[in-house]
């Protein structure tokens, strides 16, 4: 669906996309808390068990805030149809793939652009760390949508026969966490206490409205 900046729709899209970096930012959350955990009391099932679903629940809906927001550029909910990327002689995905490969190049950049100029706080000032992260790995953005979907979308045998979340985390981690940090920035700026999201915030209204009847 087409609209326009301010509209209606614009209006319902802004809500959902802080929603989403509000569910990834709670995803984080339980990820560094699992982390933390198996620091403090080692590895055991139960605590990789809670690891991978928080991290897969992170690159879940860190793509699709990712996704949203291109959306919101592009002023149509569906960032751009298969019927549009025929036109222009390119699947879809492959066009997704560009976009959010964009997003991560520019944050390290970013970054770069920031500690040259003096602008960058003491914690972040490693030039040598952001410049060993270009170029982009080509395949980032494929595999980033390809890993949220075998293992935060679709139920698939790779899950757990194929899928190496570990070597995932290894290899674009460092991307996926400035993606968060800066992309998201604005959005957590204006999320320090849940908004009104509508239907989301009248979940279970009902419910105890009965209940204190």
């Amino acid at each position: 669906m087409k609209f326009a900046p301010g509209s209606p729709v614009d209006i319902q899209h802004c809500l959902a996309i802080k929603h989403e970096y509000l569910r990834c930012r709670d995803a984080f959350d339980l990820f560094r808390e699992a982390a933390t955990g198996m620091v403090l009391s080692g590895h055991t099932r139960e605590t990789a068990y809670r690891a991978y679903n928080a991290y897969s629940g992170f690159i879940l809906h860190l793509y699709e805030f990712l996704i949203a927001l291109h959306a919101r550029d592009y002023g149509d909910t569906q960032v751009v149809s298969r019927q549009a990327a025929k036109k222009m002689n390119k699947q879809r995905e492959d066009i997704l793939d560009a976009l959010v490969n964009e997003d991560a190049e520019r944050v390290v950049q970013s970054r770069i652009d920031r500690i040259v100029r003096g602008a960058a706080p003491s914690s972040e000032n490693d030039l040598s760390y952001y410049t060993a992260l270009l170029p982009l790995p080509a395949d980032f953005a494929k595999d980033l949508r390809q890993t949220r979907n075998k293992i935060g979308a679709h139920v698939t045998y790779e899950r757990v026969g194929e899928i190496d979340l570990t070597a995932f985390y290894l290899r674009y981690h460092p991307y996926l966490l400035l993606l968060f940090r800066d992309v998201g920035d604005y959005w957590g700026r204006h999320c320090e206490e849940i908004p009104d999201l509508a239907q989301v915030t009248d979940f279970f209204k009902a419910i105890f409205a009965d209940a204190d009847a």
